[in-house]
């Protein structure tokens, strides 16, 4: 059930709640200052929706949106808590997830060299590429278009675009490290898609397919999806944020709705799309956040066991390991997927000590809070494409955090 608000000139909508803030412990005059925070940047044309969903405690207190989709879209106009949205490299936490259930089944571990499960990296230092490094984004493959401007590196250049599948491994091993595994922090997504390959080598499955039937359906997560696997009463319900997302709206109006099930980012047969991209709502987001807070366990189904997931709050990189991507040189704490946070390194946002958390583009953000019993999902559709605002990010998650009591 939903319903609208008005709070001093806006209009904020809300989906049915477990429980008060009050009754969590939690001040409900901050969520009243995130909604004219959020209302704030819609004013100044920085974003064009914000919606959040806030868990405390076993139970679901907050679930609201402000703002419109970029366009009217299949009649709707207005973002609504169940609007669906891509999560973006929030994604990649499943695909830690399923590699942390593959380690609890013995079929591999986190110090296992790649070479075991992809051959092509039995060669000069990729042979010093473990699992580990692959996860917690220390394995010196190439970074993120943009991140490492000072040593840009493209794999795809290497690979043959006609036979995708046979030629992106060697293509990767072709295009060379940018430092040796475990020395640098380094945001690579071409290292989530390998461990993808790694998932559909040791489950025997694609690993789509085995993160859905070992991660989502045991946390009844039946909304979230990849974008080829949308239904059509699921693409009626799409946000429709930014220029990427307006190009595929107007194929749409020529050739069906069918036109938004493309993904927004590059990707090619055969290769594992495992470093993120699945659609979400943020009040599913937080059935994972439960399911990671009760040791592993969702509503009596187990689905992973609390001593892997051990690995998501253990920094599992050297305190000498510097964060150099985007023009940073600071010092990072990662745990298996997720950084883990910490004031010593990180003060663009103050959240519990050991909070771990991760971004979607900077559109939205995924945290869990071990200590308060606390999880968050939020998201912020930038009117332009990458235009990153600190306030629709880690300003908002230090204001989140701040009604905790």
């Amino acid at each position: 059930m939903q319903h609208c608000e008005n709070e001093n000139d806006m209009v904020v909508r809300y989906a049915s709640c477990d429980a008060t803030p009050e009754s969590v412990g939690y001040d409900p005059e901050r969520l009243s200052f995130i909604h004219r925070h959020v209302q704030s940047l819609i004013d100044e044309k920085k974003i064009w929706s914000g919606s959040y969903c806030l868990w405390k405690n076993g139970k679901v207190f907050a679930d609201a949106a402000i703002g419109t989709l970029a366009r009217p879209w299949m009649g709707n106009t207005l973002f609504q808590p169940d609007t669906l949205f891509e999560l973006q490299s929030v994604g990649k936490v499943f695909t830690a997830l399923a590699i942390l259930k593959l380690m609890e089944d013995g079929k591999l571990y986190l110090d296992q060299p790649v070479k075991d499960w992809i051959p092509e990296f039995d060669e000069g230092d990729f042979r010093e590429i473990k699992i580990l490094h692959l996860l917690t984004h220390t394995s010196g493959i190439c970074a993120l278009e943009g991140a490492y401007p000072q040593d840009e590196r493209n794999w795809q250049d290497q690979m043959d675009p006609k036979d995708p599948e046979h030629t992106w491994l060697s293509a990767v091993v072709k295009t060379g490290l940018h430092a040796k595994p475990g020395t640098l922090w380094l945001y690579s997504v071409v290292g989530y898609q390998i461990l993808g390959e790694i998932i559909k080598r040791a489950s025997g499955m694609a690993a789509e397919e085995f993160i859905k039937q070992s991660i989502f359906l045991p946390c009844e997560m039946r909304d979230i999806h990849w974008r080829k696997d949308a239904t059509k009463a699921q693409l009626r319900r799409y946000n429709i944020a930014n220029e990427t997302d307006l190009a595929m709206a107007a194929k749409a109006d020529r050739s069906g709705i069918q036109e938004m099930a493309a993904p927004t980012y590059p990707t090619w047969p055969g290769i594992p799309d495992t470093a993120g991209g699945q659609m979400s709502t943020c009040r599913e987001m937080m059935q994972l956040a439960e399911m990671l807070l009760r040791g592993g366990t969702y509503r009596g189904q187990r689905v992973l066991g609390k001593t892997v997931l051990e690995f998501l709050w253990t920094n599992l990189i050297g305190d000498d390991v510097r964060d150099l991507t985007f023009g940073r040189n600071a010092g990072i704490r990662y745990g298996a997927g997720m950084p883990i946070y910490s004031a010593e390194y990180d003060r663009e946002q103050a959240l519990s000590e050991g909070t771990i958390y991760h971004e979607g583009a900077g559109t939205c953000v995924f945290l869990v809070d071990r200590r308060e019993d606390f999880a968050a999902m939020f998201q912020t559709s930038f009117r332009k494409e990458f235009d990153w605002d600190f306030r629709a990010v880690k300003g908002l998650a230090t204001i989140i955090w701040s009604g905790l009591k």
